[in-house]
């Protein structure tokens, strides 16, 4: 009897006529708008948020994970819907496959091939109110080099902070409109000026010539521009990310800026950056003594060797044994010299700046956050210089912060972290969330978000 019935059931099943095909220009039309939702992983959750689109007859998405801020966080991607309704995207840890459930306006599903599986769910909200913030395209003028950049203001409860937002060594062009520190700071009543580097995206000048005295000036022409503005600043600060902090002191010893902030930017000179990330690179990548120590010869070549075919030479032997040795990741593109003249523009010889003085000099309120990781920027040694260029008095102004587990990119890996009582959480990958805390509390403190 039961053999009869399975047999039954199995035949009805296969009679039964295929899926219908979805109608996916349907689903396009309810997908289009805003949708809040999650990475959920065990007992963990990490916040993502997506919005539909149409673009040029293409369906589009862009996808908000805020936890990623200020680093990177921010992506547009492209939307497969197939002709069973299985919605397709790429999303934060890999593609992802979602279900749209249109009577609650729900999307279910998760991260392929993740496991444990990362599970996904979003629920659609109103569209965001608009005209919040108002954005404006700029361009500076320094001395006949056009910089370009975006001026992010709020419209509703405005301080009179505003922030310039510096980079590190990359020549990769910035993001402007979509500047996440501005996304960030606009929410607390800050302007933000986010520019391109001299020489990347659409400013002018050359890149991979410019000295940090070149760069520290372009800043400079920014607080200038800021001055101009209607608003009449009364607090005008910076942010410098990694080499930027440099750039951000180098600026301040031609310019008064009533703050600055650096994030994983060195208090030491450039060429003992350079020294103590080498002796922790060695300890990272595992490195023989004879390795750490060509590292550390490598480091004395590029601001000592002479700009001569013997002196080239002596960089392609490293170079050679650097590959041999595997530690050519330690390396920045911009620290190999292609040719003989190329030894006297490596980066660290146009950037050879040592912040001391500036440091020891500057009079306002400055906090640096460091990672506890970090081995490219050590934060112990970091630390014990700031507070011996800030003593005194002036102990007042500083404030250091270091971010548990923080690497140089002020990134956190994600791992298994385990509580009292044999209990466990999944920490997401994220950046640190001290950088927005602490620079929100820097600033309240110190009375740049009013009141």
């Amino acid at each position: 009897m039961k053999i009869f019935i399975y047999a039954f059931l199995l035949l009805s099943f296969l009679n039964l006529p295929a899926s219908a095909q979805v109608d996916t220009s349907t689903i396009e039309r309810e997908l289009a708008g805003y949708w809040e939702g999650a990475f959920i992983k065990g007992n963990s959750y990490q916040r993502v948020d997506l919005d539909f689109y149409k673009n040029e007859g293409k369906l589009k998405v862009s996808q908000s994970i805020e936890e990623w801020y200020p680093a990177f966080g921010l992506f547009e991607n492209d939307v497969k819907i197939d002709d069973k309704g299985k919605i397709a995207m790429p999303l934060g840890y890999g593609q992802a496959s979602l279900l749209f459930d249109s009577k609650n306006l729900v999307l279910t599903g998760s991260i392929d091939d993740s496991n444990p599986t990362i599970y996904l769910q979003f629920k659609k909200v109103p569209t965001p109110p608009k005209g919040l913030y108002k954005g404006e395209p700029i361009q500076v003028d320094n001395g006949g080099v056009m910089l370009n950049g975006y001026l992010h203001s709020p419209r509703f409860r405005p301080t009179k902070t505003a922030i310039i937002i510096v980079g590190g060594r990359s020549c990769s062009p910035a993001s402007l409109k979509y500047s996440l520190f501005a996304r960030i700071l606009r929410e607390y009543g800050v302007t933000v000026l986010a520019y391109q580097k001299r020489g990347t995206g659409k400013s002018s000048g050359d890149c991979n010539k410019a000295t940090i005295a070149d760069l520290a000036s372009d800043v400079v022409a920014m607080r200038k521009y800021l001055e101009r503005q209607e608003n009449k600043y009364e607090n005008i600060g910076v942010i410098g990310s990694s080499a930027g902090g440099w750039v951000i002191t180098k600026a301040s010893e031609t310019t008064d800026f009533d703050f600055m902030i650096s994030i994983v930017g060195p208090s030491t000179s450039v060429r003992v950056q350079q020294i103590q990330s080498g002796k922790y690179g060695a300890e990272v990548f595992k490195l023989s003594p004879e390795a750490a120590k060509n590292v550390l010869e490598y480091t004395a070549l590029t601001f000592d060797a002479p700009a001569t075919q013997d002196g080239f030479e002596k960089f392609q032997a490293l170079l050679a044994k650097a590959k041999e040795q595997k530690w050519l990741g330690l390396l920045d593109e911009t620290d190999k010299p292609k040719s003989v003249k190329d030894i006297d523009n490596l980066w660290l010889r146009r950037h050879n700046y040592d912040p001391k003085e500036a440091l020891k000099n500057f009079n306002k309120p400055y906090l640096a956050i460091f990672g506890e990781k970090d081995w490219i920027v050590p934060p112990k040694e970091n630390t014990k210089l700031l507070k011996e260029f800030f003593e005194g008095e002036r102990a007042k102004l500083l404030t250091v912060v270091t971010a548990y587990s923080a690497e140089h990119g002020t990134e956190v890996a994600d791992q298994y972290v385990n509580l009292a009582g044999k209990k466990s959480y999944w920490r997401f990958f994220r950046m640190t969330p001290r950088i927005k805390i602490e620079i929100i509390s820097f600033l309240e403190k110190n009375g740049f978000l009013g009141t």
